[in-house]
């Protein structure tokens, strides 16, 4: 049998798949253009992908016709045809681990653009702070997160636990979500509201949310217009779910204070992009999972699945559950 890993993961779980199959990885050390995808993946067994930017939809699925399981190394899957996959007998998995990583990243996010650590830590890096400097504790002023409001938008594992680590500052904690999360209610306090209600009244907003045709550009200039003016935005979802030169303008015009980004439309963010001229937004690479014992429990976890699959086991963490339907493991 054969793998192919379209991006790099830990060794922890190259090991792993090594035991029972051929594994080859990403040959050119960057993100592979789709001819080049496309080239690695027509006798493969199983395809694991780290990133979203390898897309496996009809075409891909087509071209690999040896294909039994795609492992996702991660939680987004808008770039994995789903039934095309379970047409073909095709098992998807994902690596639903990370949430308590995501969670801490985007609270560090909250905490770093709310108190303006990223600009303080220029100043001082740059060699500014001086006897007969501008008195820093005015000029990086910033604003408190304890007891003021949260407002969760998108209440599913990484939601609850930022809610959770809300708690921990006495926040007063909104949730806005498709389902009720009586669970998330119980343990935080937290209450479902309509988005409305959620800009209106959050000083804090973290978007958790999955990227689907309804969450495109589910932040505009419409919905930052809400928002108070001391608000702070925070994304570790992905990029599209805010519209982002309405949130540059957002930011440029001081309608809303400050965000935090760890994902955006175009990865990696373009070198002439406006948000890297501004001083109140902090930007990280997409590293919201980046924890070194994290990414070898993902990598654990998504090469575990793969190698259930190919040896006719039942996988843990399976996305496309009709594919049972098609091709039962027992049969395989």
């Amino acid at each position: 049998m054969k793998v192919y890993i379209a991006q790099p993961i830990q060794p922890e779980g190259v090991k792993m798949l090594e035991k029972i199959a051929e594994v080859r990885s990403n040959p050119e050390g960057r993100p592979q253009t789709r001819a080049e995808f496309l080239s690695q993946i027509p006798d493969v067994d199983a395809v694991i992908l780290p990133w979203h930017t390898e897309v496996m939809d009809k075409e891909a699925i087509a071209v690999a016709k040896n294909l039994k399981v795609i492992g996702r190394h991660g939680v987004g899957y808008e770039n994995i045809d789903l039934e095309a996959a379970a047409d073909r007998g095709i098992y998807v998995t994902f690596t639903p681990v990370h949430t308590p990583t995501v969670a801490d990243t985007t609270f560090a996010l909250v905490m770093t653009a709310a108190r303006r650590i990223s600009e303080a830590d220029r100043f001082v890096k740059d060699g500014k702070w001086t006897v007969g400097g501008e008195w820093v504790a005015w000029q990086y002023m910033g604003q408190d997160i304890h007891h003021k409001t949260l407002g969760v938008i998108g209440c599913g594992r990484i939601g609850a636990l930022v809610a959770k680590r809300g708690t921990g500052f006495d926040m007063r904690i909104l949730y806005h979500d498709e389902v009720a999360r009586p669970d998330v209610e119980k343990e935080t306090g937290a209450v479902r509201v309509d988005l409305d209600t959620l800009l209106k009244e959050s000083d804090f907003i973290t978007v958790n949310c999955a990227l689907n045709e309804r969450t495109r550009k589910l932040l505009g200039a419409k919905q930052f217009a809400m928002m108070k003016p001391t608000a702070v935005v925070v994304s570790t979802a992905r990029g599209p779910i805010i519209d982002q030169p309405a949130l540059v303008e957002a930011l440029k015009s001081r309608r809303i204070a400050a965000a935090g980004l760890d994902v955006f439309v175009e990865e990696p963010i373009p070198a002439n992009d406006p948000l890297l001229a501004l001083d109140n937004v902090v930007l990280l690479p997409h590293i919201g999972s980046a924890a070194k014992e994290m990414r070898v429990k993902m990598a654990l976890t998504v090469a575990e699945d793969v190698v259930k699959v190919l040896t006719g086991k039942e996988p843990t963490y399976l996305l496309n559950s009709r594919v049972k339907e098609v091709r039962p493991l027992a049969k395989a």
